[in-house]
This record gives structure tokens, sequence and C-alpha cells, in this order.
């Protein structure tokens, strides 16, 4: 009777090595969940930032096709305008313009605010970010006009109005 008894404790876990085992996969799970959402924020905060940066090249693209064509005055002009249409293809999650706020789900999209002429962008994944103000989660560019100086040295002081797109509001992510 002694060996039967023997090979029935071999046969399965304790329920001490059972209870451990499910401690060490959920403590594996939680790392692995934390990290997994930590990595979706990160891949949001790059798409945010490499449309802003292909916005910004744009703008330049534009600005560069304005010289081309000898058209110096009309470079003003593009601070009115929407900065997506500066793009061969708009983002996959912008929803249009609109003169107020849309009543869609806004989070992770952009649109165009046109009565402020600002571009916005409401961030999804929430957790590193922090607000500006009033948990007011959305981001917010504006295309402005710049003076410079002429360059040629004929002793005239002409400026020409060039414009950039930049950050006028939101949080930051840490």
């Amino acid at each position: 009777m002694s060996g039967n008894a023997k090979d029935q404790r071999q046969r399965g876990f304790s329920l001490l090595e059972l209870a451990l085992a499910l401690a060490l996969v959920g403590a594996f799970a939680g790392v692995l969940l934390h990290r997994m959402l930590y990595l979706q924020e990160y891949a949001e905060m790059t798409a945010m930032d490499l449309t802003v940066a292909n916005l910004r090249t744009g703008l330049r693209y534009k600005t560069g096709d304005l010289l081309i064509r000898d058209k110096l005055s009309e470079i003003p002009t593009l601070a009115d305008e929407n900065p997506v249409n500066w793009l061969q293809d708009h983002p996959e999650n912008y929803l249009g313009e609109f003169d107020l706020r849309p009543d869609a789900d806004l989070r992770g999209k952009w649109y165009f605010d046109k009565t402020r002429h600002e571009l916005v962008y409401t961030v999804n994944n929430r957790r590193h970010f922090l607000p500006a103000s009033d948990q007011d989660y959305a981001l917010r560019w504006h295309t402005v006009r710049l003076r410079a100086k002429d360059g040629n040295n004929s002793g005239s002081q002409s400026d020409v109005q060039w414009v950039a797109l930049i950050q006028v509001e939101g949080g930051r992510w840490f």
C-alpha cells in the first residue's frame, strides 16, 4: 500500500505548486500587458509626430513650388489653408473640416477646426499623457506667418513673409 500511495503523489501537482505556477503566469501576464499598453501609446505618439513631420514637409513643398513659379506673394496665403491638404493622401484617421467640434468619437482622430484655423489631434491612449488644461486631451497646430529679412545686401529692409506650422496648445507625453 505504501507504493500505491507514493504513485498517487507523483501523478499531479500539489496545491502549493499549482498556486505558485498560477502566480508566476499572472505576474508575467501583468508585465506583458503593461508593456503592450506602453508600446501602443508610444506607437500613437510616433504616428502623430510622423504626421506632423509630413505636414511640415508638405508645407516646404508648397512653399518651394510657389518660389519656383515666382509667386512669392502667395506664400502667406498658405497660413489660411488646411495643412492636411498639403499631403498627397489624408491620414486614415482624419475626419475632415468642421466649424464646430465634431460629434464623433475623437479619440485618436485628426480634424481641422475651420473657425480657429487649427489642426487638432485628440490623444487616444492617455496613460502617459499630461493634458495642458482641464483634461483636454487635444493637441493643436496652427499655421502662422513669419517675417524674414530679405537676404540681399542692397540696403533694402523689405520683409518676406514665410509660413510655419507650430503647436499652439496641448499637453505632452512623459
